[in-house]
């Protein structure tokens, strides 16, 4: 088990708590990555409660479930032996993968953040110690009350072995305003995902940087923004049914406004803890949609009957492609033949390409639209193909 307490270092650090970096205080910033390195209560001195955090509870049940606040004349925690406990400085910014990665400590001493051990504002594991030898009676006073206790703790530490880990993720020690500024600088240099392409980390990122950071200062949610993606696709769509030489470069302009706005709504809700699983679904939904569209739209271009059936054939590859890539386990796309060439079939960078050369052929040789056209439809299929092909692979492997 674990739980986790939030401590003021110094006379700076109530004020320092309840400032917003990036759209949340850095106290509720602390208290919700504890929550995500897996604390099932988070004490906290009740000196800290303010309108952010009670905000912060309202929106997120699982963090009002954890919280617990301490007052003058608090008990020391009567936690069994196997309680480890996290002590967090309210003022400093902290990713949860910085506290899981102290979970990784060796059992049995304390665990320092390395970047915090010589200073006066520790980020510290307490091994799992019965509850009596844990805290002195005089420093849990000062804990629970929000007396600054920077020195005193980061002495204790220090007598105590703690072993110092070096942080796996985000950590800046807020001390002074100047420290807002990298605490800012740290937490947007980690908005990427793991599935960016070239083109989100050349363009979408480092403008949608610029949108959220707007966002940040409104009271839209991801949900509205990602709505006002579609919008945008939408006009996109609009611009290929059929696409002249000028709507045509036009929608791809605006698609990439889309794909800018896309990647906004992420951010947004990751930086102010609004993640939630039908935002995920209405994302994807929106993306698929807008594929899908423009695929329709370029087989529209094309002209004819024919080619109507061939942009709807590309529509539903570009559909079941989405679903395959939702639904199917990420294994799938691991390996040196076919899984290993799906993840760059199924690559926004790729729909650039396609989307760019349908409109330069509209511009500069129309009749060869239908050649795009047939190109898109037959491509669209290959990732679901792909991915089939992938599993009876797998399946014959597991039964030998």
């Amino acid at each position: 088990m674990v739980r986790a307490l939030l401590y003021l270092p110094d006379a700076a650090g109530e004020r320092l708590a309840a400032t917003p970096v990036a759209g949340r205080t850095l106290a509720v910033r602390a208290m919700v990555a504890a929550l995500r390195a897996g604390a099932s209560r988070i004490a906290v001195p009740s000196i800290l409660r303010d309108p952010a955090v009670d905000r912060a509870r309202e929106r997120m049940p699982a963090l009002a479930g954890a919280l617990e606040w301490l007052g003058p004349g608090a008990d020391v925690p009567a936690d069994g032996p196997v309680t480890r406990w996290f002590l967090l400085p309210a003022c400093a910014l902290i990713h949860s993968s910085v506290l899981e990665g102290l979970l990784a400590a060796p059992a049995g001493r304390p665990a320092v953040l390395a970047g915090s051990a010589d200073g006066t504002a520790p980020v510290a594991l307490l091994p799992a110690t019965p509850p009596a030898t844990l805290w002195p009676i005089a420093l849990w006073k000062d804990l629970a009350e929000g007396r600054p206790v920077g020195p005193e703790l980061a002495r204790w530490l220090r007598d105590a072995g703690a072993v110092p880990l070096a942080a796996t993720g985000p950590y800046v020690d807020v001390r002074d305003p100047a420290d807002l500024t990298r605490a800012q600088e740290a937490i947007e240099a980690n908005l990427s995902i793991p599935a960016d392409s070239g083109m989100d980390r050349l363009l979408h990122r480092r403008c949608s940087r610029w949108i959220t950071r707007f966002l940040l200062r409104t009271d839209l949610t991801p949900n509205h923004v990602s709505l006002t993606s579609l919008a945008i696709g939408l006009g996109a769509i609009w611009c290929f049914w059929p696409a002249t030489p000028a709507s045509a470069f036009v929608g791809v302009l605006l698609y990439a406004l889309a794909c800018i706005v896309d990647h906004a709504d992420g951010e947004l809700a990751r930086l102010t803890f609004q993640e939630s699983r039908f935002g995920a679904s209405l994302d994807w939904t929106i993306d698929t949609l807008i594929h899908a569209g423009l695929v329709l739209g370029i087989g529209l271009t094309a002209g004819g009957p024919a080619m109507l059936v061939v942009g709807l054939l590309g529509a539903a590859g570009v559909t079941l492609s989405a679903l395959f890539a939702r639904y199917l386990p990420r294994e799938i796309e691991i390996g040196p033949t076919v899984g290993g060439v799906l993840r760059n079939i199924a690559s926004r960078d790729l729909f650039y390409l396609l989307l760019l050369g349908a409109a330069t052929l509209r511009l500069v040789a129309p009749g060869l639209v239908s050649v795009a056209a047939v190109v898109v439809a037959v491509g669209s299929q290959a990732y679901w193909v792909g991915c089939l092909a992938r599993i009876r692979r797998l399946g014959r492997e597991r039964a030998v």
